[in-house]
């Protein structure tokens, strides 16, 4: 796979959605370009971050926008690429119910290294969350 050619979305969503961990999560991808992905996943009241359920752990968004960060370099490199480093920035929480969805954007692909940006948003597009990742783009 290269940036200029089609995306292999069979690809792209049996790596998304094979892992045991991205099944519990219930991801589903919504779209895939070149260089960029949109996954969605349903805020669950189990993924609640307070015992009075009002919220979403923070770490569930930071997952999700590590994963689709990541997604969008494999829709360039198609493989599976590990996470070396991921920033976040929380703008507003998520609530149980939310439908979430992240768009992942590369910024950067190299030899090595490769930079993609994430945003988590709730169905209705408000802003939750912005992150950027650093992964591993070296062939193993």
């Amino acid at each position: 796979m290269t940036s200029n050619d089609d995306v292999n979305r069979d690809l792209v969503e049996s790596l998304l959605t094979g892992p045991a961990y991205h099944k519990w999560l219930g991801l589903e991808l919504l779209d895939a370009k070149p260089g960029q992905v949109v996954i969605g996943m349903a805020g669950r009241p189990e993924f609640c971050g307070n015992t009075d359920g009002t919220y979403i752990h923070g770490g569930l968004l930071a997952t999700l926008a590590d994963i689709a960060a990541d997604f969008a370099l494999v829709t360039q490199v198609g493989i599976g690429l590990p996470t070396i480093d991921l920033r976040m920035d929380y703008l507003r929480p998520a609530k149980p119910g939310d439908y979430l969805r992240a768009v992942g954007t590369v910024v950067r692909r190299g030899r090595t290294l490769g930079v993609a940006d994430a945003l988590v948003a709730n169905g209705d597009g408000v802003k939750l969350a912005v992150g950027r990742g650093l992964y591993s783009t070296a062939t193993p």
